[in-house]
């Protein structure tokens, strides 16, 4: 069952006294040691990318994208009420092993490593972004996690968090999610999906936020990694064998919008972290994919954050949170 504490996604209210419009604040066979080539990152339009698989993902590894990523981890946290999971781990069993899929900066994975110190924690990425002084119990490692995997041992946790547009076989990554967690184990996956809606179709006409959503969605389509994957989440991992799937849904509003005061505080943060981003995960996919220059990319941007600041315009985007459980009788 969904968490009893967290109110349902139903579509909040907006506040229409709020007229500021401009607020703004053990190893995988496919693990590759860390040379001077993963090092050596590609560098476009200003930002860094990774060189490990380059061109898989189309988002920057650079300085201000890890503040922008540590950012969203603040705005899970304040979704999750603090906490970093939503999967009943049961608290009498000892977890031997969790892994965090697309660590990032690795805070999530720090942070759980903190809270369970027992357990051997492992944070995989295609970019080795992460700080070097980390609890005792976390290792990270420069692994593609669409590359077979042959950890020697299983999981009990498996984690993966914002890998939209990362995944281009999302049945074949929650197959080997689940052959390497033990009976018992559990697959969290969490996301956001496009495209971005209104509540009360608020978009001006000609909106140029709803025609970058689609645009997203577009370029995110033609390099095979879908942007609306999470909302197949839940079938696929029943098709792979999971039991007790629990799929629940919340939405981060575009600024600070709803009357909710919980929503309006993630509001605040969504329109921090997307106003601030949107040139991280606009640039790439706009040059690389969908013809663009730069300069006509640098002035969708413009048009956007215009929008995003706008408190008249009720947008918001879903976040889907599923989970899963190996069955006890399966090895």
């Amino acid at each position: 069952m969904a968490d009893p504490q967290i109110p349902p996604p139903s579509l909040p209210e907006a506040d229409d006294d709020d007229n500021d419009s401009s607020l703004g604040l053990e190893l995988a066979s496919s693990t590759t040691s860390i040379g001077s080539s993963i090092l050596k990152y590609r560098e476009e339009n200003g930002r860094t990318y990774h060189a490990y698989k380059d061109g898989v993902y189309n988002f920057p590894n650079d300085e201000p994208e890890k503040d922008r990523l540590d950012l969203q981890h603040h705005q899970f946290t304040l979704t999750f009420k603090g906490k970093l999971c939503t999967a009943p781990i049961a608290t009498e069993k000892k977890l031997h092993r969790a892994l965090d899929v697309g660590t990032g900066t690795g805070i999530w994975a720090i942070d759980f490593a903190d809270e369970h110190p027992e357990t051997a924690v492992i944070g995989v990425d295609l970019s080795p972004i992460q700080p070097v002084h980390i609890p005792p119990n976390l290792t990270f490692q420069v692994d593609d996690v669409e590359e077979p995997w042959t950890y020697q041992e299983k999981f009990d946790f498996i984690y993966s968090r914002m890998m939209i547009g990362s995944f281009a076989n999302v049945p074949r990554f929650i197959e080997q999610a689940f052959n390497n967690l033990s009976p018992g184990g559990y697959l969290e996956m969490v996301d956001l999906s496009y495209p971005i809606k209104t509540i009360d179709n608020t978009f001006p006409e000609n909106s140029a936020l709803s025609k970058w959503s689609d645009l997203f969605m577009e370029a995110c389509e033609k390099v095979g990694r879908s942007a609306t994957c999470a909302q197949l989440y839940k079938e696929q991992m029943i098709a792979a064998g999971f039991t007790n799937v629990v799929e629940t849904k919340y939405i981060w509003p575009s600024n600070r919008w709803p009357k909710d005061k919980k929503l309006k505080d993630l509001g605040m943060w969504q329109l921090e972290n997307l106003s601030g981003g949107l040139e991280a995960i606009t640039a790439a996919l706009w040059t690389r994919v969908l013809g663009w220059t730069k300069e006509e990319t640098d002035v969708m941007i413009a048009q956007v954050r215009n929008e995003l600041k706008d408190t008249k315009i009720h947008s918001y985007w879903d976040i889907y949170v599923v989970y899963g459980e190996k069955p006890q009788s399966i090895a």
